[in-house]
């Protein structure tokens, strides 16, 4: 009877360290429970936390695993466990893990999350839009996470499903630099300059140093023939040593090829400031 006290003490001060960050001192106080009692699931588990604090991944996934062996339905240490994974890019097995998170937690938001953002890294949209679409369901008010879905709608092409994702992020947090810029882009592919225009100067507005803005409202304000605007926001940007011309050339072959495709001629101080 007395083991089993001493091993509350153990677990409850090693939690006591764990949440002081006291991380070796918890590991030592957990191995002493897992000593006296090897069926300790949450001991496990706890000092596979620790361990994955103190960056020895190694460890922590083999107490997370001894952690599922006791428990299948422990959803925490195959989310944890996914996470590390992710970490040293096995991302089959973190997609595994998460996949068994949410089996066992529908609801666990964040194992939707982490399984989207792999399938996003993989180029795998779809399963990525289905996975953020659920996350916005579990977490309707996290502008993150609109963020995301609206990015890998960007990157489908699909620009009006990421405009209107980048909008209801902005309604959460109208302060979220990141996504007037990846708006106001949505904005230039679907041919809406003016409201690209004006999430540039938003941006600007709320960070004034993020100077690579000025390139690509530039660009954005030829489209409108905006030549003097233009060129000003040009001559801004290179004297702070922003490469106008790589954000130019992301988008056209050269100064012919845009005024080809734009149905436009250039001015010629303009056309020279662009040209290789």
């Amino acid at each position: 009877m007395q083991d089993i006290t001493d091993s509350k003490a153990y677990y409850n001060r090693g939690i006591a360290h764990y949440k002081k960050r006291e991380y070796d001192k918890a590991i030592v106080d957990f191995s002493k429970v897992i000593e006296r009692h090897p069926d300790h699931a949450e001991a496990y588990y706890n000092r596979g936390n620790a361990y994955r604090d103190i960056v020895d991944f190694d460890k922590a996934i083999i107490d997370y695993t001894k952690t599922i062996a006791l428990k299948l339905d422990h959803a925490e240490a195959y989310y944890n466990r996914g996470k590390i994974y992710v970490e040293m890019d096995e991302y089959d097995k973190a997609i595994a893990d998460f996949s068994m998170t949410i089996e066992i937690d529908p609801t666990h938001s964040d194992g939707h999350g982490y399984r989207a953002d792999i399938h996003h890294s993989m180029g795998e949209y779809d399963q990525a839009i289905a996975d953020y679409s659920t996350e916005a369901e579990l977490r309707p008010n996290d502008p993150e996470v609109y963020y995301d879905r609206g990015t890998t709608y960007c990157e489908k092409g699909e620009y009006d499903k990421a405009i209107a994702d980048y909008s209801k992020a902005i309604k959460l947090n109208s302060t979220f630099t990141n996504v007037y810029i990846k708006r106001g882009l949505a904005y230039f592919h679907v041919g809406n300059f003016e409201s690209a225009i004006q999430d540039y100067d938003k941006v600007l507005e709320l960070e004034p140093k993020l100077t690579e803005v000025y390139a690509a409202r530039s660009i954005t304000r030829l489209h409108l023939d905006e030549w003097e605007s233009a060129k000003s926001d040009l001559i801004f940007a290179r004297n702070l040593w922003v490469n106008t011309l790589k954000t130019f050339y992301t988008m056209y072959e050269g100064v012919a090829d845009f005024e080809q495709k734009n149905n436009v001629q250039l001015p010629e101080d303009i056309a020279a400031m662009l040209n290789l």
